[in-house]
């Protein structure tokens, strides 16, 4: 067992949103995603991991396949695998999001 306290790894950086890393065991990699307001990732999609995001804190809006959600604190998303998603703090706060994936070993 391992245990990690968010508070002691959250660093947002200034330039750009930043990946902490938590766990990674087989085909689990968790970490936070760390924006500080007006930080964004693009979209994307994966084509071999399905996603869970949770809302630690703050607020923001994810685009999913190009429709535009906004999420806050205690809300979960998924995204399966081949979904385009990307994320943009629209805040004045920081905003951190526990992701979770896992490897399906899918190829598109």
């Amino acid at each position: 067992m391992e245990k990690i306290n968010i508070n002691d790894i959250l660093e947002f950086a200034a330039d750009r949103s930043a990946r902490k890393a938590l766990f990674k065991e087989g085909h689990l990699d968790s970490g936070l995603l760390l924006y500080a307001p007006g930080q964004t990732t693009p979209d994307h999609k994966h084509s071999d991991i399905d996603e869970v995001f949770y809302v630690v804190s703050g607020e923001g809006t994810i685009t999913i396949d190009d429709k535009e959600v906004l999420v806050k604190e205690k809300d979960v998303i998924f995204s399966p695998s081949g979904e385009k998603h990307g994320f943009y703090n629209t805040s004045s706060d920081n905003w951190v999001v526990l992701q979770i994936k896992i490897n399906t070993g899918k190829m598109d």
